[in-house]
């Protein structure tokens, strides 16, 4: 079995996080309601899977989670994961202001785990939230699609794209949940044109929440590219860190 090198984080966030109108509305203890204890139960699956093959990688995790249920994300990084920043609530990092706002409300989370690590929302960013990060101390971001370019900065943070093949995000956790375990094809073609594979997957998609209200049948009329998240990844997960060695983010900067 091929045990090559690729970066699979995941991105720790509430199912009830969408960009949509009737979830961004939703305050921090509608939304910790909304998911029900799911964060927790998600998170303690993937660490379950996780030290089942003594794997290491990088959980980008959205603040607010450390208000809900701080034991958790003190589990995932006393278990040596690399702990990443994914802003205080799942917020856009299109606006500095609005980013800045994110910073603060999570200082808590911040001082306590000193992410070096970001990703946006969306993977979604621009220049002037990139020299914010860098204010902050933050070294580099993951926040954008393309191809890897070793030592790349903009803004003076290091620059780590989510892998695209032929300009298709294959890295995302959308083509996890839409190819399952055909996915490799992607990942062994980018690893034979000598490029490390840089990809992710949201909690929700290794473990399902329990009569979620997204993304559901009917948002399919309206939202149908909404279908691959709703597949069950777990195994799909799973054989992912059969297959590679899975490692943290940061280690692309050495």
């Amino acid at each position: 079995m091929e045990r090559t090198s690729i970066y699979l984080s995941i991105d720790l966030e509430s199912w009830a996080s969408p960009n949509l109108s009737e979830f961004t509305m939703l305050t921090s203890r509608e939304k910790k309601l909304l998911d029900n204890g799911h964060i927790k139960k998600s998170a303690l699956r993937a660490l379950t899977i996780l030290e089942k093959y003594k794997v290491k990688l990088t959980f980008f995790i959205v603040g607010q989670l450390y208000e809900w249920y701080p034991e958790v994300v003190e589990i995932i990084a006393s278990k040596g994961h690399e702990i990443g920043y994914h802003t205080h609530s799942h917020d856009d990092a299109t606006d500095v202001d609005g980013l800045l706002k994110s910073i603060n409300r999570s200082k808590k989370f911040l001082k306590r785990f000193n992410p070096v690590g970001f990703r946006a929302p969306r993977l979604t960013i621009n220049h002037a939230c990139l020299t914010l990060l860098k204010k902050y101390g933050f070294t580099y971001d993951s926040s954008t699609y393309g191809k890897y370019v070793p030592r790349k900065k903009i803004a003076g943070m290091c620059e780590l794209p989510v892998s695209s093949f032929a300009g298709i995000p294959v890295g995302s956790g959308y083509f996890i949940g839409m190819l399952g375990k055909q996915i490799p094809w992607f990942y062994q073609t980018l690893i034979g044109n000598d490029m490390p594979v840089i990809s992710f997957i949201h909690n929700w998609q290794i473990l399902k929440p329990e009569n979620p209200i997204f993304p559901t049948g009917r948002y399919l009329w309206t939202h149908p590219h909404y279908l691959p998240y709703m597949a069950d990844c777990s195994e799909s997960f799973e054989h992912l860190i059969q297959r590679y060695t899975v490692l943290p983010m940061k280690n692309l900067l050495q």
